[in-house]
């Protein structure tokens, strides 16, 4: 398998972390604010990138940015609350009440 060149930018115009690979849209990771928190609501990758880390990439780079930005999120969505559950390390990013739901 080759290197893959995944990218991930935060999109506010669309309201998601916008992930690409090889410069082709591959997903994004969309969210609201409220109250000043991220709220991840739905996730998405194409299938074609399913098993090869991209929505791996896709949730570590949109939970570095919130954690970098100073803020918390709110894991909704499943796919962003399992990724929580597989790396506690970022368990800090999420709102305090919501921790026990991911933890």
């Amino acid at each position: 398998m080759t290197d893959l060149a995944i990218a991930v930018t935060d999109d506010p115009d669309h309201s998601r972390y916008a992930v690409t690979v090889d410069g082709r849209p591959a997903g994004g990771a969309y969210y609201r604010f409220h109250d000043g928190r991220v709220v991840f609501t739905h996730t998405e990758v194409d299938p074609v990138w399913e098993g090869r880390g991209v929505g791996s990439a896709l949730a570590r780079a949109a939970l570095d940015d919130v954690r970098h930005t100073g803020r918390h999120a709110i894991p909704l969505c499943p796919f962003i609350a399992g990724w929580i559950r597989k790396h506690p390390d970022y368990l800090d990013v999420v709102d305090e009440h919501h921790r026990a739901s991911v933890s």
